[in-house]
């Protein structure tokens, strides 16, 4: 959703849309669980000036469809998506003096500092909220979803739903350092 900053009053600017279903899929694209949309999302975001910073809070819950990564089956997840994030102008950005490189202190991990930790720089008159948008999605995703914390996932031997029933499957493996004593009779 893009946003011209001359539409942001002094009251602000609320503003409501749906994205579709395939435009959530390509978001979502590539990550090492194969997420799929359950149904369009519908995000609401206030927009507030403060000088030339713009304040943007966005609102949402992504309704994915994906697999149990223990046992194969069909989970549907809902996902909330609230954020709060301040923009400011590419060139107010560079004479910032907290944006300032300072070369008399030593170098510093990171790429930011923790007072810029929730501010983004814009160009132009125009707002592009999906990046923000698909970044906070892909953020909020479990990496690891499971159909319920106590899943006992899939027989390694048979491939059965350990869930749904005990298969009787000897599933230990013997440790192959050890399989010479396995020779040896107990007396």
């Amino acid at each position: 959703m893009r946003v011209n900053i001359d539409e942001i009053k002094e009251a602000g600017l609320r503003m409501a849309w749906d994205l579709p279903q395939r435009t959530i899929d390509e978001m979502v694209a590539g990550n090492r669980t194969p997420f799929r949309a359950g149904a369009p999302l519908h995000v609401e975001a206030s927009l507030a000036r403060a000088e030339r910073r713009i304040l943007v809070e966005v609102h949402a819950a992504a309704s994915l469809r994906c697999e149990c990564v223990r046992c194969l089956a069909p989970i549907s997840l809902d996902v909330p998506v609230d954020f709060e994030l301040t923009l400011v102008p590419e060139d107010a950005y560079e004479s910032d003096p907290r944006s300032a490189k300072d070369d008399t202190k030593a170098a510093v991990a990171g790429s930011f500092g923790a007072d810029g930790i929730d501010e983004e720089v814009y160009r132009g008159k125009e707002i592009d909220l999906d990046p923000y948008l698909r970044e906070q999605i892909v953020l909020a995703v479990p990496g690891y979803p499971v159909c319920k914390e106590s899943c006992k996932g899939l027989c390694t031997v048979c491939g059965g739903n350990l869930n749904e029933r005990e298969c009787g499957c000897v599933r230990r493996v013997p440790d192959p350092r050890l399989a010479g004593l396995a020779k040896f009779k107990q007396q």
